[in-house]
């Protein structure tokens, strides 16, 4: 369990879980770590391995971000936003890092979906700070999640990666269409 020491007493829930809504906060700390064994485990060479943290990552991290889509809880939300970018920018870049010797088009696919992943949470992240309104589709980040896990597990990176692609173009096309279809 963690611990931290806070003015002399021990403190068994970490800060950051303390307030706001802990089970999500908790579910999306899961979910980070688990991305960071299923990027591990690529690298190490596991892909089956990989694939199953990155599915067991993917339920709670869409538990938190469900939770958190109409929370007030700013932390929580932060939160959300940091764990989607980790499981887009560590786990596809460990892909193209592990398959760079054994397929350059598994490899070139997941450089430019993370490159498109990316470019989509900026759109949204500008947009929002601009003052404009802009949706993400929680389902269309479950399935990025879904496509990447099941592609490791099955051994089918290709397919996985072009649907990967996909959705996140398709994200960044619509997130730039919500932004530009309001009035300045």
């Amino acid at each position: 369990m963690l611990r931290s020491l806070r003015m002399g007493r021990v403190q068994v829930v970490p800060p950051v879980l303390s307030h706001g809504d802990p089970q999500a906060r908790f579910a999306l700390v899961l979910g980070g770590i688990l991305i960071g064994v299923a990027a591990w485990l690529v690298l190490a060479r596991h892909p089956r391995w990989a694939g199953l943290s990155a599915l067991g990552a993917s339920v709670p991290l869409v538990f938190g971000s469900f939770r958190a889509v109409g929370s007030e809880d700013r932390v929580l939300r932060f939160l959300d936003s940091v764990t989607d970018r980790a499981f887009d920018g560590a786990i596809l870049p460990a892909i193209a890092v592990a398959m760079r010797h054994d397929d350059m088009t598994v490899a070139a696919l997941a450089v430019v979906a993370v490159g498109l992943s990316f470019a989509a949470a900026y759109i949204r992240a500008k947009g929002k700070a601009l003052g404009y309104v802009v949706r993400d589709s929680l389902a269309l980040r479950a399935a990025r999640y879904a496509a990447v896990a099941i592609g490791l597990l099955a051994n089918g990176l290709l397919g996985a990666l072009i649907a990967v692609v996909a959705i996140a173009a398709f994200t960044a096309i619509d997130e730039s269409r919500q932004v530009t279809g309001q009035p300045a």
